[in-house]
């Protein structure tokens, strides 16, 4: 339900003017990618994978093609299982990814950054590694869970806490006691 409603919403191109002031434009370099993002979804169906992706996964990798004058034409949300995020010795961002035919990539490839759209949520493990929330308030509640059945055991233990002391090498029984 969420990803159709947000689905549904209107895209619009808007252009900041000298005042700052955000004005709705129409460009023919990005109006069509926007109305009819790639050969096989329209509008729609895009954003619905886009968000869908993000909410279920936590990431969302769009790829984009482009023409032989740099521009995008046509844009293609990855299967997350897909895609591989890696960084270089150096720091550069690079995306690996594993052949998919709808989206026209027939071997495994090596992309950079600048040609992926990566919309991460939540990074709570790595800054390129998107965790979904679903995921991310699971943690939450199993740690909560985990909490209650320390408790539980502690209280059916009369409040004493269990287990051994140890020490490196022997000690005397008066250091024992």
């Amino acid at each position: 339900l969420i990803t159709s409603d947000i689905a549904k919403l209107r895209v619009k191109l808007v252009e900041q003017d000298a005042n700052g002031i955000w004005t709705e434009v129409e460009s023919p370099a990005y109006s069509p990618v926007l109305r009819k993002p790639n050969r096989f979804q329209n509008r729609i169906q895009f954003w619905e994978g886009w968000i869908l992706s993000k909410l279920l996964r936590g990431n969302a990798y769009v790829l984009k093609e482009r023409d032989g004058r740099g521009i995008v034409v046509r844009l293609y949300v990855l299967d997350p299982n897909r895609v591989t995020p890696m960084v270089t010795d150096d720091g550069q961002v690079f995306y690996q990814l594993r052949a998919d035919n709808m989206v026209g990539i027939t071997t495994d490839v090596m992309v950079p950054a600048s040609e992926i759209i990566h919309d991460r949520w939540n990074c709570l493990f790595h800054p390129l590694v998107g965790t979904s929330p679903i995921m991310a308030c699971g943690l939450a509640a199993i740690g909560g869970l985990e909490i209650q059945n320390n408790s539980v055991r502690l209280f059916q233990n009369n409040s004493r806490p269990s287990g051994l002391l140890v020490a490196p090498g022997n000690i005397s029984q008066a250091s024992a006691e």
